[in-house]
């Protein structure tokens, strides 16, 4: 289902699926939502009309850095073609079917005609990763959203108290945002991104995420490098959200980050044949190790 935008008063901005792609605004451009003063406005409230045209009104908790304004040039072409029209009403349209209206029929179709090519590629690299069985195998759930999140015990009648995020407590606790999108782990992608001087909005879904961080922004000789970085890294938020949850500890992003330096470097150590760097060697070059 998607949103065909009327006046715009039901459709959130940047949280819902309005603009006939297969993405929302926040997914897609996530750097630019998360300086947004209007993370949860509706369309309508996002701009008004001036001499009987919409015009948008943006408002961002900061300027906008240099390095953002390609980013920003990029949404503001997504978003400008759209007409607003204020007398007429927000209706969803199902994709699945020319009439947009939804049947039983158009889903079945669906269901035999769609495969998860991209999700399926994905799994196949995780499989091939020179990691340890446990750690692909948690990366596996991870892309499937099979990992027991309170947001997937709640779906499953499972988790009857607190749903939120254990980290920050400011969502559901879901694998998006508890890994890729919650304030207490969004620093540790971002500074990972710095060692290879990666710039840009990072998505959310764990495969889209996957893919966009391990070669979306460079493919180069040592693309593996960053796939085992991948894993670590999500490996050992896991590990510590659950010090978390069962034994009360409080969340260190340092912490986390300390942790998954030394699980990858300990995968390298034991299973990289002409791997010969000791720790500190290879926790101090981590710019050459990466680029």
């Amino acid at each position: 289902m998607v949103w065909k935008v009327g006046g715009g008063e039901k459709i959130k901005f940047w949280k819902d699926n309005w603009l006939g792609e297969d993405y929302k605004l926040e997914q897609q451009f996530n750097q630019l939502f998360l300086i947004s003063d209007q993370q949860n406005s509706t369309i309508s409230n996002m701009g008004i009309f001036s001499q009987g045209k919409w015009c948008w009104d943006l408002k961002w908790r900061r300027n906008l850095f240099d390095y953002e304004q390609h980013t920003t040039v990029t949404f503001m072409e997504a978003i400008t073609d759209i007409q607003i029209q204020p007398h007429m009403q927000d209706i969803q349209v199902w994709k699945a079917d020319r009439s947009g209206i939804y049947s039983t029929k158009s889903a079945y179709r669906l269901l035999k005609t769609t495969t998860p090519i991209m999700e399926a590629n994905i799994l196949k690299i995780v499989w091939n990763l020179n990691v340890p069985p446990r750690a692909a195998i948690f990366s596996w759930r991870l892309i499937l959203d099979r990992l027991p999140t309170r947001g997937n015990l709640l779906r499953r009648n499972m988790q009857k108290q607190d749903t939120s995020c254990p980290l920050c407590g400011n969502a559901q606790e879901e694998v998006d945002h508890l890994f890729f999108n919650c304030e207490m782990t969004l620093g540790l992608w971002w500074e990972s991104m710095s060692w290879n001087q990666m710039v840009g909005p990072i998505a959310s879904s764990p495969a889209a995420h996957f893919i966009q961080f391990c070669e979306g922004y460079a493919i180069g000789k040592n693309q593996s490098h960053r796939y085992g970085w991948w894993v670590a890294l999500t490996n050992s938020i896991w590990k510590h959200r659950n010090q978390v949850v069962f034994e009360g500890n409080h969340f260190q992003p340092s912490k986390v980050m300390d942790d998954a330096l030394f699980l990858n470097w300990s995968w390298l150590k034991t299973r990289e044949k002409h791997f010969r760097f000791s720790f500190n060697q290879w926790s101090s070059n981590l710019v050459a190790y990466f680029s």
